[in-house]
């Protein structure tokens, strides 16, 4: 007999729905999407569908609305696009407040916020950041309430795409535990209590903004913003402006008139490491 299950997923103003037709599921769900409180929506905007099969081999089927997706014989690669069509539904419909693609890291009860799109380094730099003594909170997303500094982070696990292996090769042992690593085709999915046994989620008041880039063999580009142009960076990673009233321009002028942001391109941890030491130290 079938295993039936469903989930409901809120997050931003938002829900998405889940359901599955194997105990396995539950174990994927538990991997890439922490339980965290946060505002919801009374009816969601999606629903997903995973099927399980096991015979004649086990295979992965991911459903949207009744349309198939998604399929895959490796459990690693079907649950990070999982994960990516989770967080894409719930992107979707964010409202009553900000959603940015961010990662949030928490120091001391502060929160620092890391906004960055893909392909500037982001998950790597926060991974780093783990290493300096920052509690993770998220890689992906980060909403701010209406009105409200407080960081509400989407808490999953470390999404790394193959080339920061190299970078981090230092920090991670990817042969380790495989409750805490899961190596995929494309990309690993690392739980931040491998990096930090004692990481504790939470959902602190923002005190730094951070604006990291990584480029191969760039030279360190180091700039104090001004909080207008601290505005205008956050303008770019605000991924429900459309569903916020002028776009959300107001609540970042809010958001970001007490804080001078960090803009910076490296090339390596050694560049950065003596000046962010100098900010973590503040906090």
């Amino acid at each position: 007999m079938n295993h039936m299950g469903k989930r409901v997923i809120h997050y931003a103003g938002n829900s998405v729905e889940i359901e599955y037709n194997d105990p396995q599921a539950d174990k994927i769900l538990d991997t890439i999407v922490y339980s965290i409180s946060s505002p919801g929506a009374s009816n969601p905007f999606t629903s997903f569908r995973i099927d399980i099969t096991r015979k004649p081999d086990l295979l992965f089927s991911l459903f949207q609305e009744g349309t198939l997706i998604y399929k895959s014989k490796n459990e690693v690669d079907f649950s990070e696009m999982l994960m990516s069509k989770i967080c894409h539904g719930l992107a979707m419909d964010s409202k009553n407040g900000m959603l940015f693609h961010a990662s949030g890291l928490g120091r001391n009860g502060k929160g620092i916020l890391v906004p960055g799109g893909i392909g500037f380094g982001k998950s790597t730099f926060t991974t780093w950041m783990i290493s300096q003594g920052c509690d993770y909170l998220s890689d992906e997303f980060v909403y701010f309430p209406w009105e409200s500094d407080t960081m509400i982070s989407f808490a999953r696990p470390i999404h790394l795409k193959k080339p920061s292996r190299e970078v981090l090769s230092s920090l991670i042992e990817y042969d380790s535990d495989t409750n805490l690593v899961k190596v995929g085709t494309h990309s690993d999915l690392i739980n931040p209590l491998l990096l930090n046994a004692e990481n504790k989620y939470s959902q602190p008041p923002v005190k730094i903004i951070l604006f990291p880039r990584y480029e191969t063999g760039a030279e360190l580009d180091w700039r104090l913003l001004s909080s207008a142009e601290t505005g205008l960076e956050l303008m770019k990673f605000l991924i429900n402006a459309r569903n916020l009233p002028d776009h959300g321009f107001k609540e970042i002028a809010r958001l970001a008139r007490p804080f001078r942001g960090i803009k910076f391109t490296y090339s390596s941890f050694e560049q950065i490491e003596k000046n962010i030491i100098e900010i973590l130290e503040r906090i």
